[in-house]
């Protein structure tokens, strides 16, 4: 069951426009995928070279969770704007499409980090530590140091929360639309 107590606290206290952010692909950031090198090639999505188990049976699991708890909420209180902000969608787009959005790099490699493996992510060794690099250009990565992202990939996730079409609604026309979710889907 997917906790929306604070968002239910949110309620009561007033607010009529509540941002709900879901999971993001954690088999996706090098993080993940550095500290799972020995598993199997069938462990990976072929598309995305992601964890599959990460992603799908507890990203994409919570996600689908809190998309039924969402839509609970706003029958229980429709005066109020429930967005539901997808984070898993917006990066998997950025993988798959890495270099039309400009990321030349790998997108699965961290700029920041010194790690001896195709991810430059070492648990040891993170981005801030002496000796650790990190790379020149980080606008052509998507991952910053393992566990984030670059600027460049927040801003394409943010884009596309406030125009679409990661969000439901789109936070720049949520004033305007029903409160459905994925009503037409």
């Amino acid at each position: 069951m997917i906790d929306v107590n604070d968002s239910i606290r949110l309620i009561e206290h007033g607010a009529m426009a509540i941002v709900i952010p879901g999971e993001s692909p954690s088999g996706c950031f090098p993080v993940s995928l550095a500290q799972n090198t020995s598993r199997p090639k069938s462990d990976y999505d072929l598309e995305t070279g992601c964890l599959k188990e990460l992603n799908e049976q507890q990203a994409a699991y919570h996600n689908t969770e809190l998309l039924k708890a969402i839509k609970k909420l706003r029958l229980k209180y429709p005066h109020v704007k429930l967005i539901y902000a997808d984070y898993y969608r917006p990066v998997i787009d950025l993988i798959k499409s890495s270099e039309s959005y400009g990321f030349t790099e790998t997108p699965l490699k961290a700029c920041c980090g010194k790690g001896e493996n195709q991810y430059n992510f070492n648990q040891s060794e993170v981005c801030g530590m002496p000796n650790v690099n990190y790379c020149q250009n980080p606008s052509s990565f998507v991952s910053w140091d393992g566990v984030h992202l670059t600027e460049g990939a927040y801003r394409h996730i943010a884009t596309s929360w406030l125009k679409g079409p990661y969000a439901d609604p789109p936070i720049l026309t949520a004033h305007s639309t029903s409160n459905s979710l994925f009503s037409s889907k």
